[in-house]
């Protein structure tokens, strides 16, 4: 479910640049908290090793793509909702068809005429389910398509040889954008605690006009990605960053490929081990088996939710860059493999 992408697009569209700017400077710490100790810039590091985070979906020599934080957080709206919708379009069909029916025979069902009072029910009852289905698309079906009729996932490329950071997004999202990886922010704090990096994750900000859309327009406001899976602890997460930052400063020997990347097929056993929420190493501890016992007493509410999250990814689209990214850094002229240390 992208509702962290969707809101922030809501707040770029209800304010100006200047007004997003000085919603930042509010939310600074307050006096007292000690300031946030970002990274001066891509070149510095902030981690000793290196960490994949089991976010990665595909890696090369020319670029790294990473997932972002909510690609696997779905299926609950799309049963409530989806179903809903569903009932509408039935009543629709079923009432519709009925009222066809009758009105081309011309006659109850005991056979006499329709009245003129029946042709008025059987023509204003099928216009409730078609003004209901619209309430619906207007006010439900925006919240549907956080989490289907839209991208499967949504995918941050890094690419080491063009030097940028492709942003592969629905339009509702912010769409397609393509940024200086020089002039990336990453928004994370080098002292955190290990506490504090608990189900974290990497923001990535970029300033006005620090990248292009499709069409070569700059971006007229902030960009935000939240990148990788959420993570266990600070280590985690400043070792995933640094697994970013090595790939694309130092080359593909800094960054190990992963042992696994992420799958992109939807198997339905993948969406019922989404559902289940539970890490395998549970089942190592016998202090932890309380944990399997609740999830076996609402096993019925989790077979529910794994349903409606393997129905979203089918209700969605694979999502694609376009060919002019997906071919980028591999045959420009004077490109090279290597690194900016080693030019």
């Amino acid at each position: 479910m992208y509702l962290i992408e969707w809101a922030f697009q809501i707040s770029k569209q209800e304010m100006s640049y200047e007004e997003c700017d000085e919603a930042v400077k509010k939310q600074q710490r307050k006096p007292g908290q000690p300031a946030l100790n970002a990274p001066e810039g891509v070149g510095e590091s902030v981690s000793t090793s290196v960490y994949d985070n089991d976010s990665v979906y595909a890696r090369n020599d020319i670029y790294l793509d990473v997932r972002t934080i909510n690609d696997e957080k779905r299926g609950v709206i799309t049963i409530f909702l989806g179903w809903i919708g569903a009932f509408l379009f039935y009543m629709l069909f079923a009432i519709g068809g009925l009222s066809i029916e009758k009105i081309f025979t011309g006659h109850r069902n005991n056979g006499e005429p329709l009245a003129t009072s029946d042709y008025f029910f059987l023509i204003f009852i099928p216009l409730i389910c078609v003004g209901a289905i619209f309430i619906y698309f207007k006010y439900a079906f925006p919240y549907l398509r956080l989490e289907s009729f839209t991208a499967r996932r949504l995918i941050v490329r890094f690419n080491r040889i063009t030097r940028k950071v492709y942003l592969l997004r629905p339009q509702n999202l912010g769409g397609i954008r393509i940024l200086d990886w020089e002039k990336t922010q990453a928004v994370i704090d080098k002292n955190m605690t290990e506490l504090e990096g608990t189900g974290g994750f990497v923001l990535l900000a970029w300033d006005r006009a620090d990248g292009v859309d499709l069409e070569g327009n700059p971006t007229d406001n902030i960009e935000l990605a939240f990148v990788g899976k959420p993570t266990r602890n600070a280590s985690e997460l400043l070792a995933f960053w640094e697994y970013i930052r090595r790939y694309m400063e130092e080359g593909p020997a800094a960054a190990p490929a992963p042992k696994k990347l992420i799958n992109k097929f939807p198997w339905p056993w993948l969406s019922l081990k989404v559902a289940w929420r539970l890490d395998t190493q549970f089942l190592r501890h016998s202090a932890l088996w309380i944990f399997v016992l609740i999830n076996i007493l609402i096993l019925p509410a989790i077979l529910i939710h794994a349903i409606g999250h393997w129905l979203s990814l089918l209700l969605c689209y694979e999502p694609r860059f376009p060919r002019v990214i997906e071919e980028a850094g591999k045959t420009s002229p004077g490109s090279s493999d290597r690194s900016p240390a080693e030019r």
